[in-house]
């Protein structure tokens, strides 16, 4: 197995854990790696709730403009929306984000290595609105910890 499909394999471990922890419609990892083919438009791996569709194919935004990503630039933590239909202005995904990806609720944490934004996972709630709970937060930070260290272990230069 090459580095790339290394990777896949032990970010997908992760999610599928960080879902049922969550008990989250979907969670996702976008990451720049250039040199594993890897870039934020496309998630590098997902895991999914029966019945949710798959985002793997979906590149059609710019996901570095998005207002989360542009938030966890700023702030450099998790990003909770409990209600991303009825969100803050300042705040609310784009219609496009949203529509696009049936997010109801989602949380997002940055993957920073030195001072740069690397990506981000995110946990989606497909079903509505929920309050996410300190226990999930905490279980994604983990999940970030944990998936950086696979970064580190894998390489992520040619």
């Amino acid at each position: 197995m090459g580095r790339r499909e290394d990777a896949i394999d032990r970010f997908q471990g992760l999610l599928r854990d960080l879902l049922e922890e969550t008990r989250a419609s979907r969670t996702t990892i976008r990451v720049d790696v250039p040199a594993l083919g890897f870039h934020v438009n496309a998630p590098a791996a997902e895991a999914r709730a029966p019945g949710v569709r798959s985002i793997l194919t979906e590149t059609s935004l710019d996901q570095r403009r998005a207002v989360a990503v542009k938030w966890l630039e700023k702030n450099r933590r998790v990003f909770v929306e409990n209600d991303c239909l009825h969100a803050a202005p300042e705040v609310a995904p784009e219609r496009e984000v949203t529509d696009v990806y049936g997010i109801r609720s989602e949380m997002v944490a940055p993957l920073v290595r030195g001072d740069v934004l690397q990506g981000w996972v995110s946990v989606h709630d497909t079903r509505g609105p929920r309050q996410w709970m300190d226990r999930e937060v905490r279980a994604l930070e983990e999940t970030c910890r944990k998936l950086l260290a696979v970064l580190e272990t894998i390489g992520m230069e040619e």
